[in-house]
């Protein structure tokens, strides 16, 4: 399925409905996202399409809201599969619909155990240079741009943090002894909201509930 090609498979039984499977390939970009894009445009009520993301580097923000987009407008029924390791935006992608679920729209557990690495927007210079919101003059013209996303990937983060338990933390800070400890979610808070990748582990059991609704 190079490029995102789509892919018709065919029901082996009965409780798989027969479904189009497109492929979001190794980035998120203008080129990768455009053949999902025009085959979720395309659909019809009472088709079934799987969006796979066996592993991607993640990319560009504005190519992943294009692709949100068409999903949440589609008329197909959609269900958003991942392999074993996807970054960045395409991990953006999946905890979008796990968190945010449209009636139409599923974000399916894993097969087997799942990294995904989250952080929140940046801009690049090269490959091995980056640099946050935090850091543009208020006169750069793409600072008001770059701030809405981050809000967008902070309201997220806070709605992936309260789903796996940071609302039922009694104290995210234990002293025992002379020792001070802090819990696993404070490190990760820490973590995100200091422009740090914050590694999430995904597995099979985790299972998405009906909570979080969003249809817009």
């Amino acid at each position: 399925m190079d490029g995102g090609v789509v892919t018709a498979v065919k029901a082996a039984n009965e409780d798989l409905l027969e479904r189009t499977v497109i492929e979001l390939k190794s980035i998120v970009s203008v080129e990768t996202v455009k053949p999902l894009i025009d085959a979720l445009n395309t659909a019809v009520e009472g088709d079934m399409i799987e969006l796979h993301i066996r592993h991607n580097g993640g990319g560009d923000v504005d190519a992943l809201f294009a692709l949100i987009s068409a999903i949440v407008h589609t008329k197909a029924q959609v269900e958003i599969t991942i392999g074993r390791y996807i970054m960045s935006a395409a991990a953006t992608l999946w905890l979008w619909f796990w968190l945010w679920r449209a009636p139409h729209v599923k974000s399916l557990m894993p097969l087997k155990p799942a990294i995904l690495m989250y952080h929140r927007p940046r801009r690049s210079y090269g490959e091995d240079y980056y640099c946050f919101a935090e850091s543009l003059s208020d006169g750069d013209q793409t600072k008001s741009s770059l701030v809405q996303k981050v809000k967008i990937f902070d309201d997220l983060f806070d709605a992936m943090m309260d789903r796996i338990g940071w609302s039922h933390i009694a104290d995210p800070f234990l002293t025992v002894g002379e020792v001070s400890y802090q819990h696993r979610l404070q490190h990760m808070k820490e973590a995100y909201y200091g422009n740090k990748d914050c590694v999430i582990p995904v597995f099979p059991d985790q299972g998405a509930t009906d909570e979080d609704l969003r249809t817009e």
